[in-house]
């Protein structure tokens, strides 16, 4: 039997609500603010907690040196009870091994497989539930200096999704003088031209990358920028860490490290 390598590097786990987290390593995107900048490990786990707080200069993360066969990630995963397995870490969809590893979670745990995703290069999705695209931008300049790509085969992608009858919910991040305002809006006037009801979570900006200029998104800003895009759509929410340092307790649930 062959061996099946994956570029899964790190496992999380909810216990509370049986939620598997699988990070992959490789992305096909040069994002200026990307929270690898400062950690590569789910933010959620109780040594994380600060990654909001740490200062952006510090030295990036080291990239991961070891990496999942398929059959290594079913036994870690048969430890533990399965409901849901999320897709994340740099870019999941460009792991050669997606489709094998969704297949096997369907037959081994039936379980609701989500995909975090830039959207740039679509997976095969049979075994896939649900699709979150991050839209970045909308305008092509804006999205390319964030980027150094173009967003024609994202935009494309997120409408061909849509008609594939899957799940589908829109991201963006807040980037005061970068991905500010006007663009959010023109996300949600974008996603709304598709169905008004796809829920969009406009994510408020930390500092991330030792030469960006950006300053955090203050509460005010993304009240604002919740507010512009419900102009557009039916439902809009926001996320932001507003306490000065997380705790344990401050999580709606814990999580720990499988892998």
């Amino acid at each position: 039997m062959v061996a099946i390598k994956t570029k899964v590097y790190h496992v999380a786990y909810a216990p509370a609500i049986s939620k598997a987290y699988l990070f992959h390593w490789g992305c096909n995107l040069k994002c200026q603010g990307c929270l690898c900048n400062k950690e590569i490990n789910c933010m959620a786990l109780e040594e994380n907690l600060d990654v909001v707080l740490r200062d952006p200069k510090l030295p990036k993360p080291k990239s991961p040196e070891q990496f999942l066969l398929l059959d290594e990630l079913a036994t870690i995963l048969k430890k533990v009870p399965i409901k849901e397995v999320l897709f994340e870490g740099q870019e999941a969809s460009i792991d050669p091994s997606y489709s094998d590893i969704t297949k096997a979670l369907k037959d081994e745990f039936g379980c609701y497989i989500t995909l975090n995703t830039n959207g740039v290069k679509l997976p095969d999705l049979t075994n896939t539930d649900e699709i979150v695209m991050s839209l970045k931008a909308v305008t092509p300049d804006v999205y390319r200096a964030y980027t150094e790509h173009s967003n024609r085969n994202v935009l494309g992608n997120f409408c061909k999704v849509y008609q594939q009858g899957k799940k589908l919910r829109a991201e963006s991040v807040f980037i005061p003088g970068m991905i500010d305002l006007d663009e959010t809006e023109k996300i949600a006037a974008f996603v709304a031209m598709i169905d008004p009801n796809i829920p969009y979570r406009i994510d408020a900006y930390f500092e991330s990358g030792a030469e960006n200029p950006w300053r955090r998104a203050t509460p005010d800003e993304m009240i604002e920028a919740v507010t512009v895009a419900k102009k557009h759509l039916v439902n809009v929410t926001c996320t932001q860490q507003t306490e000065s340092k997380l705790e344990k307790k401050d999580l709606m649930y814990e999580v720990i490290r499988l892998y």
